[in-house]
């Protein structure tokens, strides 16, 4: 869902992008004034990349750490029932 909203993200840009640069003339202050936006708009898509990373990472970490819990809560419980299983069977060198 995350790569889905990036690309489409990716294409809003792209597509404002194309259509800022039309009408940019020859003429110093446009160029500058244009400058001064693409600027302004890159660091706003970098922001955003950056954010995406964030979110992404600190995702990753949360999950990473349920799924750890689950597998120590799992193997607690299997180990309880195993426990409980072999409890039951002759010790071989007899009973001391």
């Amino acid at each position: 869902m995350k790569k889905q909203n990036l690309k489409k993200k990716i294409m809003i840009t792209l597509t404002v992008f194309i259509i800022s640069i039309q009408p940019v003339n020859a003429n110093e202050n446009n160029f500058n004034e244009f400058t001064q936006k693409f600027n302004e708009f890159l660091k706003c898509f970098k922001d955003n990349v950056k954010e995406e990373f964030e979110e992404t990472k600190e995702f990753q970490i949360k999950k990473w750490k349920e799924a750890k819990n689950q597998n120590k809560k799992t193997l607690s419980v299997v180990q309880h029932k195993l426990t409980g299983f072999f409890s039951d069977f002759p010790n071989p060198k007899g009973d001391k």
